[in-house]
């Protein structure tokens, strides 16, 4: 794969590591994966067991003991019996890495399968491998005729010791919906240049990410802007996190100035500030659009759509009673897409115009008869009302 040292990785577990698996592993998996192969399992699984954070491949290669090649070669034996997956991504200057581990086969299961125990026999022999057979098959050792001497140990804690452990009550998170598709965030980026002494793992919580996703990808503000953000909400004397002054804060804040080939994937701010000439969004409109992100849980391309069709239907003004009903609209037909929301425009529009084209409206009935000949034209007429007021005035004088 020609990991880099500095290539970035994260790793998740499915399933869970019992004891069975763990001597399933290094019984029957370790001869055929080799030891390198078995420590660099055993080392993701328990790097899963932590933070989701990312980490460099350096810090990986100092905990395993081994150099690129061989960690290489080490994954190379895990892809092959399925023991991992291996997902990569494309940044700058590095690779980033997910490695989903799967936990091994039980003991049954592995023993059951011709063509692993063939190669188990090859490996280690006939006799070590029915050593290992028994060793699996026996049950638990009797303790028939055997006293329990075990001494009883109560443990009492401390005053001291009862305020050490404190750190149990802290239980950092780092799990957030990946496949959330109304965030568009570089987390990876993110995570990897924000230190814990600016943003502190304990509060890296999945609400408090979910919502630094979301904000960025509302007002279009970057992995760098928003460490910027973060840091100003962040109180490290009382390790808590102010979400409501992040969003003041993202709510100021003018996204960064992008290109993309298709202006429906914008930010919904700066999709706004396109329709208004450059004209700066207004935060009473910031905070509506903010509202479809965070409360309605549109995409970025459905809220444009939405935004264009109601500033079409509504000679460019943005009601906000009007928004929130095309707003629940919308979320009861399940409009998720793009496309949908698109058709769905379409639709209505074309509603309208038909709505529009069926009003009769009747024509004044003195402009009828005059186009009828009932009614002198104009010209006429006034020409007939000056005479009239010339004969007046003369019989006046007379």
């Amino acid at each position: 794969m020609e990991i880099k040292a500095s290539d970035t990785y994260r790793c998740e577990l499915t399933g869970g590591l019992s004891f069975e698996s763990i001597v399933s592993l290094m019984e029957l998996y370790q001869p055929l994966i080799s030891a390198q192969a078995a420590v660099v399992y055993m080392t993701l699984a328990a790097e899963a067991s932590s933070l989701r954070t990312q980490q460099s491949h350096s810090r990986l290669f100092a905990l395993c003991g081994i150099d690129p090649l061989t960690f290489d070669r080490a994954m190379a034996k895990l892809e092959e019996y399925m023991l991992v997956r291996i997902y990569r991504k494309e940044s700058e200057n590095r690779s980033n890495y997910i490695y989903i581990l799967n936990p091994p086969m039980s003991a049954r299961s592995f023993t059951n399968s011709a063509i692993f125990m063939n190669r188990y026999m090859n490996a280690m022999g006939s006799k070590q491998m029915e050593t290992t057979l028994s060793k699996l098959s026996s049950d638990t050792l009797s303790t028939q005729g055997y006293q329990d001497i075990t001494r009883t140990v109560v443990h009492t804690a401390t005053r001291k010791e009862e305020e050490d452990l404190s750190y149990t009550k802290v239980k950092p998170r780092y799990r957030f919906s990946v496949d959330d598709t109304t965030i568009n965030f570089d987390y990876e980026k993110f995570i990897a240049s924000t230190s814990p002494l600016v943003y502190p793992v304990e509060l890296r919580t999945t609400e408090n990410l979910s919502l630094i996703g979301k904000l960025a990808t509302v007002y279009g503000l970057s992995p760098d802007q928003m460490r910027i953000l973060v840091s100003r909400c962040v109180s490290l004397s009382t390790m808590e996190f102010n979400a409501d002054r992040l969003k003041i804060l993202a709510a100021r804040t003018e996204g960064e100035v992008t290109k993309a080939a298709d202006i429906y994937s914008l930010s919904p701010v700066s999709f706004l500030q396109a329709k208004q000439n450059g004209a700066q969004v207004t935060p009473t409109d910031k905070k509506m659009i903010e509202h479809l992100a965070m409360d309605m849980h549109f995409s970025n391309e459905v809220i444009n759509v939405m935004l264009e069709y109601i500033l079409s239907v509504s000679s460019n003004r943005l009601n906000p009673k009007f928004v929130d009903m095309v707003a629940a609209e919308w979320a009861r037909d399940g409009i998720e897409t793009k496309e949908q929301a698109l058709l769905e425009a379409k639709k209505q529009i074309r509603k309208t115009s038909s709505q529009k084209t069926n009003i009769r409206i009747d024509m004044p009935e003195y402009i009828r008869q005059q186009q009828e000949g009932n009614l002198p034209k104009s010209k006429k007429a006034t020409e007939e009302t000056l005479n009239a007021v010339r004969e007046l005035q003369n019989k006046m004088k007379d």
